[in-house]
């Protein structure tokens, strides 16, 4: 029974638990990977930095071993691979990765750091998803605009006045999007300041 729980540890703090932690510190609020499968996201990533971590580790605890004395054995490997992972772990919980540890002591709990898209604080989701519409909005209407005025330059008499047509309803069109823009990001950030 003993080995058992040994192995199933092993293959945690060796193949998980580092990388999972890693990413909380990086990516400390829920849905940030991804809005729909953040959690295998975190669980892939997990996997695949947590067995980078303990390659690193083995790599460092090779380089401060002597010929009389190899430090690249379980007892050295598992004490720095379960200080890495608590280091991580603080870091994650600083940030906010772990707002469960609010139920166990309301001290422990940390609010995670609030969304942001191009520097804009959104305290809300729909309002993320809304500017990040308009912004791809814009940008696949500024290409519109000039794809539409390189062929005005080069069109005919007859097709000039086609074009600049589509050149101004695309200007209109950036233009609200443009007060559309000004509109979300001001009150984001009264939003932002009021909390």
């Amino acid at each position: 029974m003993s080995s058992m729980i040994q192995i199933i540890a092993g293959i945690a703090i060796v193949f998980f638990l580092p990388g999972y932690t890693l990413i909380g510190v990086l990516f400390p609020r829920r849905g940030e990977l991804d809005p729909e499968y953040d959690v295998i996201y975190r669980i892939a990533l997990g996997m695949g930095l947590s067995i980078v971590i303990a390659i690193i580790v083995g790599f460092a605890l090779n380089a401060i071993s002597t010929e009389e004395q190899g430090y690249v054995s379980a007892g050295p490997l598992w004490i720095s691979l379960v200080s890495v992972t608590t280091f991580f772990f603080v870091g994650g919980w600083l940030r906010g990765a772990y707002p469960w540890l609010g139920a166990i002591h309301p001290v422990l709990y940390r609010n995670p750091p609030p969304r942001t898209v191009g520097g804009v604080v959104f305290p809300s989701r729909s309002n993320e998803r809304r500017l990040s519409r308009l912004v791809m909005e814009r940008e696949y209407w500024l290409g519109e605009l000039k794809t539409c005025a390189d062929r005005m330059e080069r069109a005919g008499d007859g097709k000039k006045d086609i074009y600049r047509k589509r050149v101004e309803s695309a200007k209109e069109t950036i233009e609200a999007i443009n007060i559309e823009l000004d509109k979300l990001k001001r009150g984001a950030h009264k939003n932002g300041s009021e909390d």
